[in-house]
């Protein structure tokens, strides 16, 4: 335990049993020892200071002969100025300006400073991000550093700063209402969107379940496509469970409130439950993951400046994520485990909207003759471990495992200029002056490029519609667009 200092509430001063600490350190004045939890004593043979981090540094810290532990005194740092702050799964130490100075990692029933990894002069393993840090940021959907490694306040990403304009705070509810997966399922619609995905869709259909908190999201051309969706997903649940479904919730919406889900639920035996008109916070749980997954989509777009009709390859990708990240409140495990039973790998997660080479599939390549196409990184299949690359030079998306990623940081050069498809960063669904001109999506792909996607799961449950796309709010007419984005997760 020599490389790990520990706050303890208990001790009444700085203590360590290791020489190597100290940048100082002189002789005790007087005799003094220190009484051990096992009544055992230890003398204090001097006295000096111990830097932990470049603003943190302890002083009046006890050498103490046979001491196997580093203590770090909470009434001590309180003394000297400084603040402590307990919270579930964090420990965090603020300066008199309130500047986060240091911040420590459970550790049993303690929280810890691992310093294992350090050399030379000690410092908090979390006080600074490295490239690892930054890496972990991007593929998480620029998850936040506080949640990320308890890292320092003053990390800024600035694609975050353009995509998470406000910070939501919401208050927590104190117990979970539902006893298993697939109990009550919430959902609501989002949209329509300032632009059309690239297969055509305006409006996502989200759905999640209130006790895993799991999230499913279906993109649709109008909104009265939610209840193929829903009915769909529905059977589908109950088949994988022999636990019985109660209810389903969502707002007075008429893609809701009609004879289709009503018999549809009449016939299953569900309830289905509304909430007031105008009233978002009763419809809470559903509301927060629409904020969430927006949030993360923006943020992702804006990294590369990739181009808004994209979006819903970005929402899909946040949904993915989502499910393998966050931990469902009072129950302590990530909404993956609860639903399957075994926790996610997250090792093939990769940064969305990142330059990747996709190998050619022609049986015979010219011997100079480039064995890769470029493209960009839009999310993962749906069925299969496969990764979704739009290919630049064809203007489509293909699954595929045979690729290589370049998530080096930062992207200077939009990708998109490769393909005449550059787009300055905008809203998703707030309603805007303006309309994107979505280019050549449909255009033949060369014959190196891997199986297209001739559909995706958001194509089928019948004929299509014209390809007359909707109006907006604004009575403005928009663009359908080339291949399609995966439906759900």
């Amino acid at each position: 335990m020599e490389d790990v200092w520990i706050m303890d509430s208990g001790c009444s001063r700085h203590m360590t049993g290791h020489r190597k600490w100290f940048s100082s350190l002189n002789p005790a004045s007087t005799k003094e020892y220190i009484t051990f939890g096992d009544n055992g004593q230890g003398k204090v043979m001097g006295v000096g200071s111990v830097s932990l981090t470049s603003k943190l540094s302890l002083r009046e810290v006890a050498f103490v002969r046979n001491l196997g532990f580093n203590l770090v005194s909470v009434s001590q740092l309180l003394d000297e100025g400084f603040e402590v702050l307990f919270k579930k799964g964090a420990c965090c130490v603020f300066d008199a300006e309130e500047t986060l100075v240091c911040s420590l990692v459970p550790f049993g029933q303690v929280f810890r400073v691992d310093l294992t990894s350090v050399s030379g002069p000690a410092r908090c393993l979390v006080a600074s991000p490295s490239a690892d840090i930054w890496k972990w940021h991007r593929r998480l959907g620029h998850l936040s550093f506080d949640l990320l490694v308890r890292a320092e306040k003053d990390l800024v990403c600035h694609p975050c700063r353009h995509g998470k304009m406000v910070a939501a705070s919401h208050i927590p509810v104190s117990q979970v209402m539902t006893s298993y997966p697939g109990e009550l399922l919430h959902m609501d619609t989002v949209g329509p969107a300032r632009v059309a995905s690239v297969s055509g869709k305006w409006y996502v259909l989200v759905v999640v379940d209130d006790f895993s908190q799991f999230l499913w999201v279906f993109f649709m051309e109008f909104k009265d496509g939610a209840f193929g969706f829903v009915r769909d997903l529905v059977l589908r649940l109950r088949n994988e469970s022999h636990k019985a479904m109660r209810a389903i919730r969502s707002d007075n919406g008429g893609e809701f409130r009609n004879s289709r889900f009503e018999n549809f639920c009449r016939d299953l035996g569900l309830e289905h439950q509304f909430f007031s008109p105008y009233t978002p916070p009763q419809n809470g749980v559903v509301e927060r993951k629409n904020r969430t997954l927006v949030e993360m989509a923006r943020t992702m777009l804006d990294e590369h400046r990739t181009p808004r009709r994209f979006w819903a390859e970005a929402v899909n990708t946040a949904c993915y994520i989502a499910n393998r990240i966050f931990l469902r409140a009072f129950l302590g495990k990530i909404s993956y485990e609860l639903r399957f039973g075994r926790q996610p790998s997250v090792k093939h997660l990769r940064a969305f909207g990142c330059r990747c080479f996709v190998l050619k599939k022609a049986g015979h390549l010219d011997k100079f003759e480039s064995r890769c196409l470029d493209g960009i990184f839009l999310g993962y299949a749906s069925n299969s471990r496969a990764f979704r690359v739009w290919i630049l030079e064809a203007k489509q998306v293909v699954e595929t495992c045979e690729v290589s990623f370049d998530e080096t940081m930062p992207c200077t050069t939009p990708a998109f200029k490769l393909s005449g498809d550059d787009e300055e960063g905008t809203h998703i669904f707030e309603d805007e002056e303006g309309v994107v001109n979505d280019g050549d999506a449909g255009a033949t792909a060369p014959p190196q490029l891997p199986p297209p996607l001739a559909t995706s799961s958001d194509d089928e449950g019948g004929p299509p519609h014209p390809r007359l796309p909707p109006h907006s709010p604004d009575g403005k007419l928009k663009r359908e667009a080339g291949p399609a984005e995966d439906a759900g997760r």
